[in-house]
């Protein structure tokens, strides 16, 4: 929960999201306190800017502060790939569930944004073989959707950490 990452200061994490989201610089007066903090709650949880890391990204304002803030938080440490133009050990993951006849075009536009960021970004579609959820069970079926193919990614490319972001209004079930 992105929350968890305001500064003690009281940061308004609400308006910091959405200059974030609006802004192709992403220039904000506190984004230093946002990176600080973001690197202070990474070394708690003994993730290091050497290792690989996935995202999993919606194109939402909660996803892309995610970007911004781990972008951030790798390129004051490691490199970019001078042939790739893209952060080592740093994978975007957005997943079509190909519920709307427009989410191909709406994943390929976050896959751009976040491969402007600097970020190798794959769009994973899902794979509705025993037919699409019910719209009572939608939201649900998405979500454990969406985990598989996260997990299956992050295996796939040997990635250890996988990194996610939530709003308050989130409804966020972790078995």
């Amino acid at each position: 929960m992105l929350t968890s990452l305001r500064p003690s200061c009281n940061l308004p994490l609400r308006r910091f999201i959405c200059k974030i989201h609006h802004s192709p610089s992403f220039d904000h007066p506190q984004l230093p306190l946002y990176k600080e903090s973001f690197a202070k709650r990474m070394a708690m949880a003994g993730i290091k800017p050497h290792h690989r890391i996935a995202l999993g990204v919606s194109g939402g304002p909660d996803s892309t502060a995610l970007c911004v803030l781990a972008t951030g938080w790798k390129s004051d440490c490691l490199a970019r790939n001078e042939g790739s133009g893209y952060i080592d050990g740093l994978l975007g993951i957005v997943v079509d569930h190909r519920l709307r006849p427009e989410s191909g075009d709406e994943a390929d536009l976050v896959r751009n944004r976040v491969s402007k960021m600097g970020i190798r970004c794959v769009v994973e579609c899902c794979d509705w073989s025993k037919g699409k959820p019910k719209l009572g069970h939608l939201q649900e079926a998405a979500r454990d959707m969406r985990y598989r193919i996260f997990q299956r990614v992050c295996m796939e490319q040997q990635i250890g950490v996988l990194l996610i972001a939530h709003h308050a209004d989130d409804q966020v079930l972790i078995n």
